[in-house]
């Protein structure tokens, strides 16, 4: 697993935003940014997080859940920004998403941070099933503010790899269990 986090900041001292996001930025920050800044040229962050799939069985995944701990937070008074999960082609190095393909139709899941630190969970099943689908052993998730104008300081920060709580994939799936047939008064006799 990396993760890392990056600021689509102003581009050329006009003010005028970068727009795109790098993703599979890794890092060891405890601490990773996601939201936004507006105060004087708009700032905004996103964290990545690459996970490798080829650690998983070949058997049919049922859930998928990806967990971040929120560690804090801006304490302007607009609040806090709908934070989503996207997917993107993930490399094992820095790649571009464009901030235009992340709106609230493309996100996995959308979650609405509580003030408290606790955990966040995105459910971005569908995703992983299809990349293991497709024979991909690299998921690459983005989290993002859901909408483009994220208003000022409506920001949030996530542990990242170094940080007790790492970002961390949580993975449900079937699998057959070999049986063997046992005669009644064997089970009767278990139980006496």
């Amino acid at each position: 697993m990396q993760s890392g986090d990056d600021e689509r900041e102003d581009a050329g001292g006009s003010c005028l935003q970068e727009t795109s996001f790098n993703a599979g930025v890794a890092s060891g920050e405890l601490h990773l940014r996601i939201g936004g800044d507006a105060s004087g040229c708009n700032s905004e962050w996103a964290t990545s997080v690459e996970l490798d799939l080829a650690v998983l069985p070949s058997h049919a995944v049922t859930s998928a859940t990806l967990v971040v701990r929120k560690t804090g937070y801006s304490d302007d008074s607009q609040g806090f920004a709908y934070i989503g999960a996207f997917v993107y082609a993930a490399t094992g190095s820095v790649t571009t998403v464009e901030r235009a393909d992340l709106t609230p139709d493309t996100a996995l899941s959308i979650v609405y941070p509580p003030a408290a630190n606790v955990d966040l969970d995105f459910d971005v099943t569908s995703a992983i099933q299809a990349l293991l689908g497709d024979g991909e052993t690299l998921a690459g998730l983005l989290l993002a503010g859901v909408y483009s104008e994220v208003g000022y300081e409506d920001w949030i920060s996530v542990g990242g790899k170094g940080y007790v709580s790492p970002p961390r994939l949580i993975v449900a799936f079937e699998r057959t269990i070999a049986t063997e047939s046992t005669p009644w008064s064997q089970v009767k006799h278990l139980y006496r």
